[in-house]
């Protein structure tokens, strides 16, 4: 079995060695078999032009695969990366999303950068709540759900908040308590009035009980 982190560090070593094309070639490599280290990595030479032609595109594809994995700093980029539409659409909407999910992560630059990002989505979120009570007084749930969801990434605190309600009950989505709480705490930062510390601490128990569930069940399959 491939020892990713051990192919990372030397695609690492032959960067800095300035062997750029045979760093690229083990980079990418690593990068592709699931390593969120060289995923980042590759998208900064990218993005940056380090020892490769600089590609927005290609560094924006490598930072979207690292926020995957959870890397707090690949998200805030990818999130601003979003924003500004280099090296791919402009979507405010998940530009949010990633920024949240960074915040969320105690990824210190993040909050000023979300606040950013909400203020220029403002409208958007706006569009999106009128857009999903159309789509809500029209019998129509799924395009409900997007709107809702859309409204939600955006920064609308009632959005945020009527979506950890759905995760955590499963009404019209996969009942999932992680989620829910995700969205609830976004709800919080605002301030919403709905939001109360018991509340909290409800959706934190059943957030810490699914992942210790999907952990035990892991484990066994993996024994």
């Amino acid at each position: 079995m491939t020892d990713l982190n051990a192919d990372f560090m030397e695609g690492q070593r032959l960067f800095y060695l300035q062997r750029y094309d045979e760093a690229e070639a083990l980079l990418t490599d690593t990068a592709e078999a699931g390593s969120a280290r060289a995923q980042h990595f590759l998208a900064m030479i990218y993005e940056h032009g380090n020892g490769v032609t600089q590609d927005l595109e290609r560094a924006g594809y490598w930072y979207g695969r690292a926020a995957a994995q959870g890397d707090s700093v690949a998200q805030l980029t990818f999130a601003m990366l979003r924003a500004l539409g280099k090296g791919m659409e402009p979507d405010l909407a998940d530009a949010c999303h990633w920024a949240t999910r960074a915040y969320h992560q105690g990824n210190q630059n993040a909050a000023q950068a979300l606040s950013i990002i909400r203020a220029q989505a403002a409208q958007e979120a706006a569009d999106a709540v009128e857009a999903f009570r159309a789509a809500r007084d029209a019998g129509d749930e799924a395009e409900a759900l997007a709107q809702l969801t859309r409204a939600a990434e955006c920064g609308s605190a009632d959005a945020q908040f009527a979506l950890a309600q759905l995760f955590s009950e499963g009404r019209g989505v996969a009942q999932d308590a992680v989620e829910a709480l995700f969205w609830l705490l976004a709800a919080a930062e605002q301030e919403h009035a709905g939001v109360d510390q018991a509340l909290l601490d409800a959706y934190r128990i059943a957030a810490e009980a699914q992942l210790a569930a999907e952990t035990d069940e892991a484990e066994e399959t993996s024994a």
